[in-house]
């Protein structure tokens, strides 16, 4: 379950990100979706570094401890809160795209989350199934 997180999460916040970067474009012209471009790149480095602290969280990182792991998940929404306000306050930077982008790290999780939640489901029933067969 965890490889699956790691390698599925980033991957669904990239095509959801892709699929809000060409709405921009679509119907904001180039400079909403320049904002989604930078917004979106955002989604995806976020969700590639959640990924990868949570495995380590969930499953006890060789190098770092679970508490330092969960220390560094805090740090990173932080780092990520101060990104996004210095993007959208130094550069020229559209909010509505750069909110566009930033969503695809809602859809992607929820897309990602969605999926796993099923496939477990499923894979319980079989394995229910095959118990009393």
């Amino acid at each position: 379950m965890i490889d699956r997180l790691k390698t599925h999460t980033p991957r669904y916040v990239a095509i959801a990100a892709a699929a809000l970067i060409a709405f921009g474009f679509l119907l904001g012209g180039t400079t909403v979706g320049i904002g989604a471009v930078i917004g979106g790149v955002v989604a995806v480095l976020d969700a590639w570094a959640l990924a990868w602290l949570a495995v380590r969280i969930v499953s006890g990182a060789s190098f770092m401890g679970r508490g330092f792991a969960a220390v560094l998940l805090g740090v990173k929404l932080v780092l990520l809160l101060g990104i996004c306000w210095a993007l959208l306050a130094s550069f020229d930077i559209d909010p509505v795209g750069f909110s566009l982008g930033i969503g695809a790290l809602v859809l992607g999780m929820l897309y990602g989350g969605a999926e796993l939640s099923l496939k477990e489901a499923q894979a319980a029933r079989e394995a229910q199934a095959a118990g009393e067969g």
